[in-house]
């Protein structure tokens, strides 16, 4: 059984408000319908021991308009050449308490690729459900980010050390600003109301909106983090 059979994966289609031409775009695009390009949803494992090499979402494949299959999303293994837009990887962190004994936690993260760009232009489902075209603003604000070293990372026990991860994996676009841990969730609102949305340019040239829908499932799907999309052009 491949990994891929581990994740879970809805399909839902809505009907959207299409509007504006691709003229602003700096290449030839076709405008999203909902009919081809439905919301993707998946449910990723984050247990490091489970994902080990991470989960890679390829947003724009042959697959884009019929059943959701390994094109979409893959769990990766070591040196695998999945050509993936954005990488979900997860691995063991460790760091001293107040009373200097050592602990760990996981510490998962969603990584673009070299190939993809991303800026982040809203928060909430409902700002994700309404966001139907790549605005000129928000394509003009993308950005490459730097690759996490996580080698660079590693204590004298050859562990990753917290803090020297966190600083890396926070110069990241996404990188893991969706944790509910880190993630600012005020009185009165849900999570999926102040959850970042994301615009990322792939390496197909395409765009996509993006966000976590959910960090942890309940049980026994706590160690699951539900992310979807939606492509809004592609490159003709």
């Amino acid at each position: 059984m491949t990994r891929s059979h581990w994740l879970t994966a809805i399909i839902i289609t809505g009907v959207f408000l299409l509007a504006a031409s691709c003229g602003t775009s700096p290449v030839s695009l076709e405008n999203n319908t909902s009919d081809n390009y439905p919301i993707r949803e998946y449910s990723l494992e984050r247990n490091p021991n489970v994902n080990v090499w991470g989960a890679g979402l390829n947003f724009i494949n042959a697959q884009n308009n019929k059943e959701s299959s390994d094109l979409d999303i893959r769990y990766l293994v070591e040196n695998d050449t999945f050509a993936y837009d954005i990488k979900f990887y997860t691995v063991k962190v460790y760091f001293n308490d107040g009373s200097g004994n050592v602990k760990s936690e996981g510490c998962p993260a969603m990584l673009l690729s070299g190939n993809s760009r991303g800026c982040q232009i809203g928060t909430g489902i409902d700002f994700f459900s309404s966001y139907t075209v790549a605005a000129q603003t928000d394509i003009n604000k993308l950005d490459h980010e730097p690759m996490v070293n996580y080698a660079s990372c590693l204590n004298g026990k050859g562990q990753h050390d917290r803090d020297l991860l966190f600083a890396e994996i926070d110069k990241c676009i996404i990188g893991q600003r969706f944790r509910t841990v880190r993630l600012v969730i005020p009185e009165g609102k849900t999570e999926s109301e102040v959850q970042p949305v994301f615009l990322i340019e792939t390496a197909d040239k395409g765009y996509v909106k993006f966000m976590v829908k959910r960090f942890k499932g309940d049980p026994p799907n706590e160690q699951k983090t539900t992310v979807i999309w939606q492509i809004l052009s592609v490159k003709n």
